[in-house]
């Protein structure tokens, strides 16, 4: 009986540090993944590739349309998801999936947490068109409410004041000035330093790489780049806190490698 009572005891302790790291200790895990219209991939291989990277939110860009998202959801857990109705560069019907199931280069978000207020908005700009992203709220608990923007934009470093990114910055202080918590999550097609991300910076957007100091002299976010250095998938984020960052060393699924960031929760 001793026995067994220290064997409970040990349980329940176990059991009061685990809730305690939920609610004390919880964070957000957010990947953007440039899935390149599923050339590569099935919605399986994909499934099992993040699976083990146990995210709240991936928004995926480039990524195929009629329920590619959603099938990706069912096999991760995640119920929730938003896929948008414009295609980069209107990119539909020569752009099929691995399994020829799916079409296009979309953008998405999925999610554990319930999407509200789902839309997409058009971005003007230099460069390839349409560009576009899609865009939700998540309430992740009482007091914390984020907005995410996954989205796919062409480099604006030759003009940058003609920019997509500079008409982002442009519609987030016009339209979105009453969120305090937003998310910006996808492929910029540009570095971390450039002029078309500091207009985004200067909106009040932090970019993890540079809040936590992570070393991008060795790094890329794409598979077949033979020079590092070229990271232009990115996560910016404005009214949360940052504690980790990092780029998921996977070559096979994409002519992209997927990034995350977790952000510290109330």
């Amino acid at each position: 009986m001793t026995h067994l009572l220290k064997k409970l005891s040990i349980f329940l302790i176990f059991t009061f540090c685990l809730t305690s790291i939920n609610i004390f200790g919880q964070q957000l895990k957010v990947i953007a993944y440039n899935v390149e219209f599923g050339k590569s991939t099935t919605p399986e291989e994909m499934a099992s590739l993040l699976k083990k990277e146990n995210a709240d939110i991936i928004c995926f860009n480039e990524v195929p349309k009629k329920g590619w998202t959603k099938q990706v959801g069912k096999l991760l857990n995640m119920k929730y998801s938003f896929e948008g109705k414009t295609a980069s560069a209107n990119h539909i019907e020569n752009y099929a999936d691995k399994t020829g199931k799916y079409l296009g280069k979309f953008k998405s978000i999925l999610s554990k947490y319930p999407l509200k207020k789902k839309h997409e908005i058009i971005l003007e700009g230099m460069r390839w068109s349409p560009a576009s992203a899609v865009i939700a709220t998540v309430n992740i608990n009482k007091e914390q409410q984020i907005l995410l923007f996954s989205l796919h934009i062409p480099t604006g470093i030759d003009e940058p004041i003609k920019s997509k990114a500079y008409h982002l910055s442009q519609i987030l202080k016009r339209d979105y000035l009453n969120f305090d918590n937003i998310i910006l999550a996808g492929d910029f097609n540009d570095l971390y330093n450039s002029q078309p991300m500091q207009f985004l910076y200067d909106t009040g957007f932090n970019n993890p790489y540079i809040v936590l100091k992570f070393d991008l002299s060795q790094k890329t976010t794409l598979s077949k780049a033979k020079i590092n250095g070229k990271v232009i998938d990115h996560i910016l984020y404005k009214g949360l806190i940052v504690k980790d960052v990092g780029i998921i060393e996977n070559k096979l699924l994409s002519d992209h490698k997927p990034v995350w960031a977790a952000f510290k929760l109330k």
